[in-house]
């Protein structure tokens, strides 16, 4: 699912080196088709997520729903183009990508019942505050998150083995959490790479958990995240450059795998 924050990493002249530190197992069948059955009962189709996005539509198409049955919104554009290359058109995207502006600014009236498709991490507070603007919702976990996938521990121990990191990509909390996780199994100190992070949420958690925060996007868009880690690397390296007069320092970008900019991991 990196694909498009490799090339954009790519695109802004750096190398990145793919280091999963999650793996995303989805939940067929149970609360998620249920809820799709009766689609056509929602005002809303709420969709946190792009892998929220593939779920929903695998279910669909599992119990044969119309898309069209009911209003769909989206937090993100990756989420949204997700849900668009399926024929689904978003009929809401909040001016924030959160899962608080989706809440807050969803237009709902008292008793209309909200169907919100998420991942096991996600924040519930979303149900809390359209429940206090009178909304009915239907909270169904559609996919989990494994953190650490045991199969991304050599591909860090390559990573390091190839060169220096500039930094670590991080595309949501549990990446954080994963890296650590995978440097902690494999006696590798992932906290001395420098953490360009894909929001507040994700850099709170990455400050949280000792690394340095070399850069926070503005955007979750991967051509921003790509275009923060690039200017946070060169930030760095003056500074680096700095702080030991004299002494070259080498070009480059870094990951939180690998040796080159992003080792994003979603």
């Amino acid at each position: 699912q990196a694909s498009s924050l490799i090339a954009a990493l790519g695109a802004a002249g750096l190398d990145a080196v793919h280091v999963p530190t999650i793996g995303v197992e989805l939940e067929p069948g149970g609360a998620l088709d249920a809820a799709l059955r009766r689609l056509g009962g929602y005002a809303w189709v709420v969709v946190t997520s792009p892998n929220g996005a593939r779920a929903v539509v695998r279910g669909a198409e599992r119990v044969f729903t119309p898309f069209e049955a009911t209003r769909w919104a989206g937090i993100g554009n990756v989420t949204r183009t997700a849900l668009e290359r399926e024929g689904i058109d978003l009929d809401f995207q909040p001016t924030r990508s959160t899962s608080a502006a989706m809440a807050e600014e969803l237009p709902v009236a008292p008793g209309d019942r909200i169907l919100l498709v998420r991942g096991d991490l996600a924040n519930p507070q979303v149900v809390s505050v359209l429940a206090a603007r009178g909304a009915i919702v239907d909270d169904v976990v559609a996919y989990r998150t494994v953190e650490a996938p045991t199969s991304s521990g050599q591909l860090l121990r390559r990573a390091v083995r190839e060169g220096a990191l500039d930094a670590a990509v991080f595309t949501s909390g549990s990446t954080v959490r994963g890296l650590l996780e995978l440097g902690r199994r494999e006696a590798i100190d992932v906290l001395t790479i420098p953490a360009v992070c894909i929001g507040s949420e994700t850099a709170a958690e990455a400050a949280r958990s000792g690394f340095r925060v070399a850069g926070v996007s503005p955007s979750p868009d991967p051509w921003a995240l790509a275009e923060t880690t690039a200017v946070a690397i060169d930030a760095l390296g003056t500074i680096d450059a700095a702080a030991a007069p004299g002494v070259d320092q080498p070009v480059g970008a870094g990951a939180g795998a690998g040796s080159g900019s992003g080792a994003e991991s979603t």
